[in-house]
């Protein structure tokens, strides 16, 4: 089963390398604070994919808050690098044995935030995962008994 905290933790797992002092999940500080990023579920959308399956598509957001346009540029340069290392490819989500595939990532332009001195770029990582529909449990059989009549055609 999909889980949304397992998603964002997995994400953050792997922007680990880009070298941020803190990882702010879903929810984000009141102030901004330079050189952190925040992952923020944004929504999701599900598509039959077979009779037994069906596919969930999901856009999290992504946001690297820096303390000027350049840094901005910079650390988005390296998330996109790193997400883009796993595009097209299934990655396990921490803690479980599903798997998420990532499709797409975009970023925008860096801008102002309200808080002093700091700066934000925002970026968009479209994932797809794969769930199986429940499918009713029925008693198994434990004898089959076949009854054949000799009677003559």
């Amino acid at each position: 089963m999909a889980d949304i905290i397992g998603e964002i933790n997995t994400i953050g797992d792997l922007l680990t390398a880009v070298g941020v002092t803190r990882f702010y999940k879903q929810d984000l500080p009141k102030s901004y604070v330079v050189n952190t990023i925040g992952i923020r579920w944004q929504g999701d959308s599900d598509t039959d994919f077979t009779q037994a399956a069906y596919e969930i598509d999901r856009n999290y957001q992504i946001i690297y808050f820096g303390n000027n346009e350049v840094d901005c540029l910079n650390k988005s340069k390296l998330i996109r690098s790193k997400l883009s290392d796993y595009l097209s490819k299934k990655v396990q989500i921490r803690g479980s044995s599903d798997f998420m595939t990532f499709e797409s990532f975009s970023m925008s332009a860096p801008f102002k935030t309200d808080t002093d001195g700091v700066y934000a770029v925002v970026g968009v990582l479209n994932v797809s995962l794969r769930e199986t529909y429940t499918q009713p449990q029925y008693e198994k059989m434990r004898e089959i008994h076949a009854a054949i009549d000799e009677g003559g055609i």
